[in-house]
């Protein structure tokens, strides 16, 4: 990879860090922000576990609670956990334009999408925000770079990158084990024309990183029935796999979540209103994305990124809170990639399309051809 992109990235990153690091203390701290920094002090003090209990039946995921600490120990302050996820919130600006700037080899596309990002609203309260909503995010576009990667190559060490990264991100966030899930789910379909073999060994490496939630289930199990009790699966549920597929398929149940996802859908709260979560300026470009993705592009890229973006939603829906966006803010860097992607196609409208790779390294939407989702040995 060019260092070119790399630099660009580094400094749209340094320039969202400081637009979401400016007065971080100004407010004051939520009870939620409270309780990531309360557990974070517990960890500075010697007490190192996978879950933490808040109180009853809340319990908090670890990464979060790491990051605070870490963010402590540097002298963050009772300000710790919002610094965290402004640190997280730069990193996926920078993700989005390499991610960007890998599909459409135009570095300026890619910046657009890593801007309209930068300064989507719900992106910026979420970098700000010490809790966890963040965290999921930037691990699922390691996950999506690492994946598109494999895609070009079919290289191993990509495919294993991926599983590693989405591995990961179930400690993130209580929606993120069942995200992770699905995700995984839309990775071995769209590849399942590719080498079985590197596919096998990336679901173990996918497979190896919930052995730590095994283990601390193993040595405190009750605790299982409310953190993945609650966020993946019910304990009665993996007793009985039917009564699982029962309750799934309940009409009662599959209506109720399928209006929660359809609400999180709903354009007159996403882009319009004062306190709408996107600009209105990304509803024509993700428009345009979504079609291009549709109409003019090979399986892979809908498969991975619209097929992302619609999957990330599906395990708040099962929280049961309307407009649940601090449980799926992982969309936000998806639907930014849509919008470049929109833009690709606005450009394509306006004049001819420019040559099929531009940069070294980059992939061009209308470069996924048939020698690259042929299957190989």
């Amino acid at each position: 990879m060019r260092l070119q992109p790399i630099v660009t990235a580094c400094v749209l990153a340094g320039i969202t860090l400081l637009l979401y690091a400016f007065h971080l203390d100004a407010a004051p701290l939520t009870p939620e922000e409270a309780a990531f920094n309360t557990h974070g002090q517990s960890i500075r003090a010697g007490w190192t576990p996978v879950y933490f209990r808040v109180r009853d039946d809340q319990w908090l995921q670890p990464a979060a609670v790491y990051a605070n600490a870490l963010a402590q120990r540097a002298g963050g302050g009772e300000a710790s956990g919002r610094f965290a996820s402004a640190v997280l919130g730069s990193l996926n600006v920078a993700l989005v334009f390499l991610i960007a700037h890998l599909i459409t080899g135009r570095w300026w596309i890619a910046s657009i999408g890593a801007i309209l990002l930068m300064l989507t609203p719900a992106h910026w309260s979420f970098a700000q925000l010490g809790t966890d909503a963040i965290f999921p995010a930037p691990l699922i576009l390691w996950w999506l770079w690492h994946l598109l990667r494999f895609f070009r190559g079919d290289s191993l060490q990509s495919m294993s990158a991926a599983a590693a990264f989405l591995g990961l991100s179930i400690y993130s966030h209580p929606a993120a084990p069942l995200t992770a899930a699905f995700l995984w789910l839309l990775t071995l379909v769209a590849a399942r024309r590719r080498n079985l073999q590197r596919l096998a060994v990336a679901t173990l490496v996918f497979g190896a990183a919930w052995l730590p939630a095994a283990f601390w289930f193993y040595r405190h199990p009750d605790t299982y029935a409310d953190t993945f009790g609650r966020w993946v699966i019910f304990a009665a549920h993996i007793r009985s796999p039917l009564d699982l597929l029962t309750a799934f398929f309940n009409p009662t149940t599959l209506g109720n979540r399928l209006s929660m996802y359809w609400g999180f859908w709903n354009p007159s709260w996403l882009f319009f209103g004062s306190a709408a979560p996107l600009l209105l300026a990304a509803a024509p470009l993700i428009a345009a994305g979504v079609y291009r993705c549709v109409r003019h592009v090979q399986r892979e890229l809908p498969a991975l990124v619209l097929g992302g973006a619609l999957i990330v939603p599906l395990a708040g829906a099962s929280f049961g809170v309307p407009r649940y966006l601090a449980a799926a803010a992982a969309v936000l860097p998806l639907l930014a990639l849509l919008c470049a992607i929109g833009v690709e196609q606005l450009v394509a409208v306006v004049v001819r399309p420019a040559p099929l790779q531009d940069d070294e390294g980059a992939m061009s939407t209308e470069s996924w051809n048939a020698d690259d989702i042929a299957p190989r040995a």
